[in-house]
């Protein structure tokens, strides 16, 4: 388990040791328990307030489950999930109000999160008529000052989403998030659906309002130009667990896990010019239902030891504010290798 005690205190959210386990049944009368999936396997990380933290991985890794767990969509099975210092299992039924309010999503589909029967003003007033007690007039304000923050127009308020680009739809769907005025926003894939034109002015926004009104993002991306263009803080899940976290900067320049690496040769290196360690991952991300044993990824680690399929690594601090869970990163003692193992 790890978390940030000097972040504790300026914590939005912080997320402790949290599992989410799924009983996987087959049969309608006698019921079979064929297994369980650990979709989440006891991850833990903070979010200080104002920041954006990012979960990045391939598909079926545990992002989107994480993020249900934040948005409060299910409870974790083992753990806890803290908002502004409070266990969200123990809220109040008003706790559990105000965090519906705080709590925003934009979602990776523009064409699916609008309802194509409403007008844009009614999209976008919609969470705030449900959190808030305003009139008609100031309800008609906000939803134009919000159509004028995400670079829309007044007269775009009484048109229907399928008369709008995905870009534009992608706006709509930020200016509702922003209209209950909340303190966190879970994007999940909020550009990835978009042209790559699209994609640097919806990012630019997100970052834009994240100053103006000191928003925190928790950030779900498998493209790391995303990552590294919107993150304070990333966190590389694979199989439910977080193998990797640390600043964007350094994550990109020197990334320490094996999977880590991987995903980075993946993507397009920084410079052209540069030499990058090329690192082809074997096989696909493995069934949940069906875990490897010890370190979750030696069945695909090109440096794969003995004791990786034996033995689950710690998750290691390695550094200032880096943290990886790799057996690279210690010897048979538990000393540090890093010089070793970082293969730079």
């Amino acid at each position: 388990m790890h978390t940030h005690p000097s972040n504790n205190e300026t914590a939005l959210i912080r997320v402790e040791d949290a599992k989410k386990y799924y009983r996987m049944t087959k049969g309608t009368v006698i019921r079979k328990t064929l297994g369980t999936v650990k979709a989440v396997d006891g991850i833990s990380f903070t979010i200080p307030e104002g920041q954006t933290y990012s979960l990045v991985g391939e598909s079926g890794c545990g992002k989107t489950t994480t993020s249900r767990l934040i948005l409060m969509v299910e409870p974790p099975s083992e753990g806890n999930v803290y908002f502004q210092g409070k266990s969200m299992q123990r809220f109040t039924g008003a706790e559990r109000r105000e965090f519906r309010r705080s709590v925003q999503a934009v979602f990776q589909d523009p064409w699916s999160s609008l309802n194509p029967r409403m007008r844009v003003d009614s999209i976008i007033s919609e969470p705030l008529i449900t959190h808030w007690r305003v009139t008609k007039q100031e309800v008609k304000t906000r939803v134009l000052e919000l159509l004028q923050v995400v670079g829309l127009h007044p007269y775009h308020a009484s048109r229907y989403p399928h008369e709008f680009s995905g870009g534009q739809r992608q706006r709509i769907a930020i200016a509702r998030a922003l209209s209950s005025r909340p303190a966190l926003m879970v994007l999940d894939e909020p550009v990835s659906a978009l042209d790559v034109s699209i994609r640097a002015q919806i990012m630019n926004l997100l970052k834009e309002l994240q100053e103006t009104y000191k928003l925190t993002y928790l950030l779900i991306a498998h493209n790391l130009a995303t990552v590294r263009y919107m993150s304070h803080q990333v966190g590389v899940m694979y199989l439910g667990k977080i193998v990797e976290e640390s600043a964007p900067v350094e994550l990109f320049t020197n990334p320490l896990h094996p999977y880590t690496k991987a995903l980075i040769s993946a993507s397009l290196p920084a410079h052209p010019q540069k030499q990058r360690e090329e690192i082809v991952l074997s096989g696909e991300v493995p069934s949940p239902l069906n875990i490897p044993s010890g370190c979750t990824f030696h069945p695909r680690c090109p440096f794969v030891m003995d004791r990786c399929s034996l033995e689950i690594p710690q998750f290691l601090e390695t550094g200032s504010d880096h943290r990886v869970s790799c057996h690279l990163y210690t010897s048979a003692q538990g000393a540090s290798t890093t010089g070793i193992a970082s293969g730079s």
